[in-house]
């Protein structure tokens, strides 16, 4: 697979350093990931980037065929866990900053692997990827009246979450195999959730070609339709990533 675009923009333009989203790719194409650092936690964009780094860095240490399994999930967790505490107790915090270091930092993550001859994509939380088939955009579990406005389960550095987490993990951690050869045109899109709510509403009320020309859009003009968009009220106040990625057998 090769990355063909990643855009993110910030919500405040200004203020690119204050992004929430990462995203990373392995240096060998076989492993990309973003990850949605939650607002209301504790400096979630490091969080977000601790999470991607861990990602990729077991993805290159795991037989390849099939990444989803109980195991790998645990080694994500607990080892983006010990990085961004070890970071902070390094650091002088003021109590302000204890307070809200203690209550923890939440992010999704979405990642895709490429095993040879099919894709793995792995989703926590409600980022989402896209692809197409039949002229139809199909996602992993989002669905046309999915509520984005109703929080979904995310990643915590709060070791107390890992009981939910792996309680119910076939319904906190969504993944999907498919062969390359069902990604009609190669192409596979994974965006984050303002992004990705409002091009399921747009493929339902403008129809595919519309969503498919806003998918494929440049970094200069996707910029643009999210200024318009946003300054319009059709796309809620965010950060905005989508990554387009091109599938070769």
């Amino acid at each position: 697979m090769l990355i063909q675009s990643v855009v993110s923009i910030p919500k405040e333009w200004n203020f690119p350093e204050a992004n929430e989203d990462y995203w990373m790719k392995s240096e060998d194409n076989i492993s990309f990931v973003i990850s949605d650092g939650a607002s209301e936690s504790f400096d979630s964009r490091f969080w977000a980037k601790v999470l991607c780094e861990t990602f990729v860095k077991i993805v290159k240490r795991t037989q390849r065929n099939k990444f989803f399994r109980e195991i790998n999930i645990k080694k994500l967790v607990v080892g983006a866990r010990e990085k961004f505490n070890l970071s902070y107790n390094q650091k002088t915090l003021t109590w302000s900053q204890e307070a809200s270091f203690k209550r923890g930092s939440f992010a999704t993550i979405l990642g895709v692997i490429d095993h040879g001859g099919h894709l793995e994509i792995m989703a926590i939380g409600d980022s989402v990827a896209i692809w197409i088939s039949g002229r139809v955009l199909k996602t992993l579990k989002i669905h046309q009246h999915y509520n984005f406005n109703a929080r979904p389960f995310l990643l915590s550095t709060l070791e107390k979450e890992d009981n939910n987490l792996f309680s119910n993990l076939q319904i906190n951690c969504n993944s999907e195999k498919i062969k390359k050869s069902n990604f009609d045109g190669g192409d596979l899109f994974l965006l984050t959730d303002a992004l990705a709510e409002t091009i399921i509403r747009i493929e339902k009320t403008e129809g595919f070609d519309e969503a498919i020309k806003i998918l494929k859009k440049n970094n200069s003009d996707l910029r643009a339709w999210v200024d318009y968009q946003k300054n319009s009220g059709l796309l809620k106040k965010d950060d905005y990533t989508l990554a387009w990625i091109k599938i070769y057998g």
